[in-house]
């Protein structure tokens, strides 16, 4: 193994030195000490290190500025010159707009944004904000550590045993050809060199200092979203310069960022599930150009606007666009809590063909299968947990979209298509395909799953959806709307009027009918939710009662099964019936994924069993 070498401070003759330490600079306040964890809190999701920052690095950083332009070196047996926080801030090189547009952001937390604005201002003093300097970033194969300059330049090297690998960096003097290079690296590549120039940054810390942050523009937002096919609240947090990215702590956001946004917790958090298959480089590459020349035009009618329009450019190139889901669907996807972010779950009944990988993929598999190098899609599974995280959410999502989403929804009408794809993959004789084959069948539910898909249930339920039998806007889990005889059979023979007869078949047949989804299935007012109530109680159809976990007070008489979160709580009777699995002794819900049928199908089946006598009772 390579032994670590260690040169002088300054491996180059002094009387190079001494000339350059001559040239005229320009006298510039020390910046303000900072904690390591109130930098690293700032810089959270852009600049990586956590750990390694400390109060002394935004000084040391400046100090490197000024080693590399030749107006500062090292007292014998003093300071080392060696790039502080582990060399993670190089990456910031012509790519500070993201810092910036997180420093004008209203939603930046006051103690937050005071340390983004203090380090733009020292970087702004530094050659890393000067376009007439070039820089390079890359790799050494040993893990050796130095400093050299010269007359056109300067090169550090930096271990980092933690990641096992050693930075490479160099800077080239404005007129210079090439920095010295006392190793070859393995490779190197220019600094993209984009907004942020002194004038810039040191314009945009006055204007916050002076104005405070930027308005906020939800409109701005809302047509980042429509543009890229981002959920709102995560086309808000790129628009916010992603506050919070990489955050670990519940609530994502405090009260004062959520405020901002207008945003409930659980809305940004699923955001930032959404967003975390972005890494600390993939957002300053977003972000590096997205600021206006002037900064003065964020604080101007339409600013924020104008910068959403540059971030959409931006993601199209980089990450493609998909449609966007209606708002109520998207909010409705996030309650399914799959391990699927919210937004990628809809894209996949959206757009399948080209459906977008979950966070994760290609991270755990090694080494990557050939035929894997250049799979893009969220069926190009390369390792079991890949093809869980895709079948759980496929198979959870298609009972969704047909019983909770209302016909005409492009999530619901998408779902057919989905089967064909997803038969078309399990079909198939690559790698890909025998993992995500597993991943359905694997399990408890493999078996449940694989007959679901192959024995015509699938298909029964699939053409309830293409028929478009019913009308835009209602439910299949509304018996009115796809068994209107029915409820006229189950209306006379029980004596009751329409409303409270649909209202029985939905407490017999449905998983989780809560007040909250009744009214929204039946499109009900409170008032007359509670009429159709008040007649199935007096008939002495229902009991009146308050269970952890349901949503409602009206109960089919007999056992309950509690059921923890996801899985519905429900009345022992109807599980059988609607394929849930019950514990041993019947006390708990074990699982629920599919319906064994159509709705109307069971809808039909349950008045069955109630006039022959089966139906529920103590």
């Amino acid at each position: 193994m390579a032994t670590t070498a260690r040169r002088d401070p300054l491996s180059v003759p002094s009387d190079m030195i001494g000339p350059m330490n001559e040239i005229p600079t320009a006298a510039s306040p020390t910046p303000r000490a900072w904690s390591g964890f109130a930098a690293t809190a700032a810089l959270q999701g852009l600049v990586g290190a956590w750990g390694s920052w400390n109060e002394d690095s935004f000084a040391d950083i400046r100090r490197i500025g000024r080693y590399i332009e030749g107006s500062w070196r090292p007292e014998p047996g003093g300071r080392d010159v060696r790039p502080p926080a582990a060399g993670s801030w190089t990456e910031l090189i012509g790519r500070t707009g993201a810092l910036a547009l997180r420093a004008a952001a209203p939603a930046t937390r006051p103690e937050r944004r005071e340390v983004l604005l203090d380090f733009l201002q020292m970087w702004a003093r530094t050659p890393f904000a000067d376009p007439a300097y070039r820089f390079r970033l890359g790799r050494l194969a040993e893990p050796t550590s130095f400093t050299v300059r010269d007359h056109q330049g300067a090169s550090f090297s930096l271990h980092l045993p933690a990641a096992g690998e050693t930075l490479y960096f160099e800077a080239v003097l404005p007129g210079g050809e090439a920095a010295p290079c006392p190793e070859e690296p393995l490779y190197v590549a220019d600094c993209h060199r984009g907004w942020g120039d002194p004038r810039q940054l040191l314009r945009l810390v006055e204007l916050v200092r002076e104005r405070g942050p930027a308005p906020w523009d939800t409109e701005a937002a809302l047509a980042l979203s429509e543009a890229t096919g981002l959920s709102r609240p995560a086309a808000s947090l790129v628009l916010a310069g992603n506050p919070g990215a990489g955050s670990y702590y519940q609530p994502f956001l405090d009260e004062h960022e959520r405020a901002t946004f207008g945003f409930k917790a659980g809305e940004l958090e699923a955001a930032q599930d959404e967003l975390s298959m972005l890494k600390n480089d993939d957002r300053l590459a977003l972000l590096a150009d997205v600021m206006p020349t002037d900064p003065g035009d964020l604080w101007a009618p339409g600013g924020l606007g104008r910068v959403a329009e540059r971030i959409a450019a931006t993601w199209a190139k980089q990450h493609g666009t998909r449609p966007r889901p209606p708002w109520n669907t998207w909010q409705a996807a996030v309650a399914l809590e799959t391990r699927m972010p919210a937004t990628h779950l809809c894209h996949l009944f959206l757009d399948p063909a080209n459906a977008t990988l979950p966070p994760g993929f290609y991270l755990r598999a090694r080494p990557c299968p050939p035929e894997h190098r250049h799979l893009r899609t969220a069926w190009d599974v390369m390792s079991s947990y890949d093809a869980e995280t895709v079948a759980d959410a496929l198979f959870a999502g298609l009972t969704w979209a047909y019983a909770d989403l209302p016909a005409g929804d492009p999530v619901r009408t998408g779902a057919p298509e989905v089967v064909h794809d997803v038969r078309k993959v399990l079909s198939g004789r690559d790698s890909p395909a025998r993992i995500l084959y597993s991943g359905v069948t694997s399990g408890s539910r493999g078996s449940r799953r694989w007959d679901w898909l192959t024995d015509g249930t699938c298909d029964r339920v699939m053409a309830r959806i293409t028929a478009d039998d019913l009308p835009a806007g209602r439910y299949e889990s509304d018996p009115r709307a796809c068994a209107p005889d029915l409820v006229t059979d189950v209306a006379s023979a029980l004596g009751l009027s329409e409303d409270p007869a649909a209202l029985y078949l939905q407490l017999l047949v449905l998983p989780a009918p809560s007040d909250r989804n009744v009214r929204r299935w039946n499109a009900w007012t409170p008032a007359r939710h509670k009429a159709a109530a008040a007649e199935l109680v007096k008939r002495g159809l229902v009991v009146v009662d308050r269970r952890a976990r349901a949503g409602r007070t009206l109960f089919l008489p007999g056992p309950w099964a509690h059921g923890k979160k996801p899985l519905p709580p429900m009345e022992t009777w109807k599980a059988p019936l609607i394929g849930a699995q019950l514990s041993a002794d019947g006390s708990m819900v074990r699982d629920f994924e599919l319906f064994p049928g159509t709705l109307p199908d069971l809808f039909t089946e349950a008045w069955r069993l109630v006039r022959g006598g089966e139906g529920p009772s103590d």
